[in-house]
């Protein structure tokens, strides 16, 4: 179990995308499924991510530099998300 964590956080990353006037609903996970997230603030990315973002806060999976999964927030602004999810979003895009 251990060798397949660490064979996911060589290949995704996961980014929480947020915005500054939403911060409080900020994901309280500093890692899932054995990968680190890592914070962007939407008002920081260039226009095509901004525009690509329709809810906040969202979670990006990313393999090799891609996205391959999102998770977004519903209307309350929150994101509900658990490792299981993450999981299975990364068994799906392994090969």
């Amino acid at each position: 179990m251990l060798v397949s964590m660490a064979s996911y956080s060589q290949k995704f990353t996961l980014i929480e995308i947020n915005a500054e006037w939403n911060s409080r609903n900020s994901l309280q996970y500093k890692e899932l499924a054995g990968i680190k997230i890592q914070f962007a603030r939407l008002e920081d990315q260039p226009y095509g991510v901004q525009k690509s973002v329709k809810s906040v806060p969202t979670l990006v999976l990313m393999k090799d530099g891609r996205n391959v999964h999102q998770w977004q927030a519903g209307i309350n602004l929150k994101l509900k998300i658990t490792e299981e999810e993450v999981k299975k979003a990364i068994e799906r895009n392994k090969s």
